[in-house]
């Protein structure tokens, strides 16, 4: 089974949306299809992002809704918090903490959107691929 780490872009959309590949992404880990690798930085940005007034009222998500989310990442996620000091991405310093969480987790994957993780490809062993790209090589045929 694939140990991968969820770029919180990828996973905020995950749970907002019903289709597409985060929803996708987010469906293989609610179906332990993969093991989720997090840390406290990750399941605090997608606490903050969902609590964006925008965010809550465009999906009508409820104080409840957030905590549900929050709780079921702490649960049914293996929790490392990353003691590796990383600074390969000085663009978006928080993007380097997706990196330790994967390197710290030994993850297989990472699993984002973010050009500035993407550029990079591989990261000590890491695959970084978009959600599409990991449904592909999870299921073994792009997904329609």
């Amino acid at each position: 089974m694939h140990r991968v780490v969820i770029d919180t872009n990828v996973l905020i959309s995950g749970i907002i949306q019903h289709s597409g590949f985060p929803f996708r992404v987010v469906k293989l880990w609610e179906n332990a299809s993969l093991v989720l690798i997090t840390s406290v930085a990750t399941i605090r940005e997608a606490e903050r992002v969902l609590n964006y007034p925008k965010i809550k009222r465009m999906y009508r998500l409820t104080d409840d809704d957030i905590k549900r989310v929050v709780s079921n990442l702490a649960m049914y996620s293996v929790f490392v918090d990353p003691l590796s000091k990383v600074d390969v991405i000085r663009e978006d310093p928080e993007d380097n903490n997706i990196l330790a969480t994967a390197v710290d987790g030994k993850a297989d994957y990472i699993i984002s959107g973010d050009t500035h993780l993407l550029h990079l490809k591989n990261y000590k062993g890491i695959d970084i691929v978009t959600p599409k790209e990991f449904c592909r090589i999870h299921d073994g045929t792009l997904l329609k």
